[in-house]
């Protein structure tokens, strides 16, 4: 008897080809670090380009520390997207878009902004032009703004 002979669902009689579900996931995820610019995936890690990998990393960390930052002291405001351009770059296979926002702060006149955003092709249908949403104000700087009405953890 097979060691997971006995569960159900399990084996080739079910559709269990365990290994052949495991070379195809592991051939999804090499086309996903390949997409992303990572040459080499999985497959060659020696041909990954760790320092893209790293740079990228340290990107997305870098936008989502500054607006927990200014979701943090920042004062609140509705923003409004205006217009947004794919700028051509990619950070870790997302693009990244340059956002044109109204601005319309609590207790204060509206004006305008521009700023940069990694925005995953999975989110980007909330980030139509027209769509407003809760955000935040740094105090000392109008310009740096962060969609959200409070820190994330």
């Amino acid at each position: 008897m097979a060691l997971f002979g006995n569960i159900p669902g399990a084996g080739a009689a079910a559709g269990g080809d365990w290994a052949k579900q495991a070379a195809e996931a592991q051939a999804a995820a090499d086309q996903i670090l390949k997409n992303s610019g990572y040459a080499g995936g999985t497959a060659d890690p020696a041909a990954m380009d760790v320092g893209k990998l790293t740079a990228d990393r340290d990107a997305i960390q870098a936008q989502a520390a500054e607006q927990n930052r200014i979701l943090t002291v920042g004062g609140k405001a509705k923003l409004t997207i205006v217009s947004k351009v794919d700028t051509g770059e990619a950070t870790a296979g997302n693009p990244v878009y340059l956002l044109t926002l109204t601005v319309d702060p609590e207790g204060g006149k509206e004006y305008t902004v521009q700023r940069k955003e990694i925005i995953s092709s999975a989110t980007l249908s909330s980030y139509a032009d027209g769509t407003t949403m809760d955000g935040r104000v740094d105090p000392a700087d109008k310009n740096a703004v962060a969609f959200g009405d409070k820190p994330f953890r």
